[in-house]
C-alpha cells in the first residue's frame, strides 16, 4: 500500500496536481490550510463578525459549516448562523435534512422558501434567485458575511463557461457587483477540488450526497462540465490555473481589504 509522503501512514489520496500522497491526517490538514489561506485573504473577520452560512445539507455546505465552526470555536466574538433555503426539491438533500445538520453542528438556523421555479428554468436564473435570497436573509439577520460552499470545480466551471460564451468579464462583473453589497460574499472551499471535499465529508460522516441535476436548457453548462472535467484529468491543475487567471485580473485587486462589516 502506498505510504503518505509526510509520514509512515497509508495514503488515502493522491493529488495529481501536487504530486503528493497523503494520509487522512495530512489530507485534512491540507484542506484546513487551504481554507485558512482563503479566509485570511478576505481580511473580514474582525471582532463582532456574524457569518451566515448557506446550508443545504449536502456534503459541500456541511463541510463548510463544520470547518468554520471548528475554526472559530475559540472566537466568542464571531457568530455563525445557518441559512437554509427550501427549494422544494424532490431529489438530493432537503431542507429537513439541512435542519438536522444544523442541529447536529449546534448552529442556529433560519429557514426560507424559494418560490418553485419551472423545471426548465436555466441554472443561471435559479442560482441568481437563490443567491438574492441568501443575501437578503443574511442582511435581515445582521450578518455582514455570507459564506457558501462553492468548490474549485464550481469556480473553474463558471470561468470556463464565461470563455465559451465569449464573455470573459462576466465573473469579474459579478464579483464587482458583490463588492457594492452590504454583505460580503466569501467562498472558503474555492481552492479545494470537489472530490476532496467529498472525501473529507465521507471521512467525517458529514452531510448527504449532493444530487443537483442540470435542467434540459443548460446544455452548454453540461457540455462545459464534461469538457473541463476531462481536461483536468488529463492535465492536472487546469482548474487551479483558471482560478489563478481570474484572481490576477486588475478588477480583483484590493477585493475584501479594509472594509468594515457588522
Amino acid at each position: 500500500m502506498t505510504k503518505c509522503d509526510k509520514c509512515p501512514q497509508s495514503a488515502i489520496i493522491y493529488q495529481k496536481y501536487s504530486g503528493k500522497h497523503l494520509c487522512r491526517v495530512h489530507f485534512e490538514e491540507d484542506v484546513h490550510r487551504k481554507i485558512r489561506e482563503t479566509l485570511r485573504k478576505t481580511g473580514l473577520f474582525g471582532p463582532g463578525s456574524r457569518i451566515a452560512v448557506g446550508l443545504d445539507g449536502g456534503r459541500k455546505s456541511t463541510t463548510l459549516a463544520f470547518v468554520l465552526k471548528n475554526l472559530f470555536i475559540h472566537r466568542r466574538d464571531i457568530d455563525l448562523l445557518a441559512v437554509i433555503i427550501d427549494e422544494g426539491k424532490k431529489s438530493g438533500p432537503t431542507a429537513d435534512q439541512a435542519r438536522r445538520v444544523a442541529e447536529q453542528l449546534g448552529l442556529p438556523c433560519i429557514l426560507k422558501s424559494l418560490p418553485l421555479l419551472p423545471d426548465e428554468t436555466p441554472y443561471i436564473v435559479h442560482s441568481a434567485r437563490k443567491r438574492e435570497l441568501f443575501f437578503g436573509t443574511a442582511e435581515e439577520n445582521g450578518a455582514g458575511i455570507l459564506a457558501t460552499g462553492e468548490t474549485l470545480d464550481d469556480e473553474a466551471l463558471k470561468i470556463f463557461i464565461s470563455y465559451l460564451q465569449g464573455d470573459v468579464d462576466a465573473v469579474v462583473r459579478e464579483s464587482s457587483e458583490q463588492e457594492e453589497q452590504s454583505v460580503a460574499w466569501i467562498k472558503p472551499l474555492r481552492r479545494i477540488p470537489e472530490k476532496e471535499v467529498r472525501l473529507y465529508a465521507i471521512g467525517r460522516d458529514l452531510g448527504f450526497e449532493n444530487a443537483a441535476k442540470l435542467s434540459n436548457t443548460d446544455t452548454l453548462r453540461a457540455a462545459g462540465k464534461r469538457l473541463l472535467c476531462g481536461f483536468d484529468r488529463r492535465h492536472p491543475g487546469t482548474n487551479y490555473s483558471l482560478l489563478r487567471g481570474l484572481e490576477k485580473g486588475p478588477a480583483q485587486e484590493g477585493a475584501g481589504k479594509g472594509k468594515a462589516f457588522k
